[in-house]
């Protein structure tokens, strides 16, 4: 995996969560790995889970009616199945 400096990191959709960085999308490996691991994640809002599922299918150039990950209101993640 690639690590990315402070300055490249603003760029990407970098969640900060009790000074940590988390989620740094840069390319389409990043993209998909976010996805993959969003579920496992601890201590993120809900806003936080949405801004991370946003930019990682804005990242992939997916189009909002194929997109498979949803996050409710209250954070919950949901998989449609294709």
């Amino acid at each position: 995996m690639a690590v990315y400096k402070a300055k490249a990191r603003k760029k990407y959709a970098t969640v900060r969560t009790k000074g940590r960085a988390r989620f740094p999308i840069g390319d389409k490996r990043h993209a998909r790995a976010a996805l993959a691991r969003l579920g496992q994640a601890k201590g993120l809002t809900a806003s936080q889970k949405r801004t991370i599922v946003s930019k990682a299918y804005r990242k992939l150039g997916t189009p909002v009616s194929k997109r498979r990950v949803k996050v409710s209101s209250s954070g919950r993640i949901s998989r449609k199945k294709k």
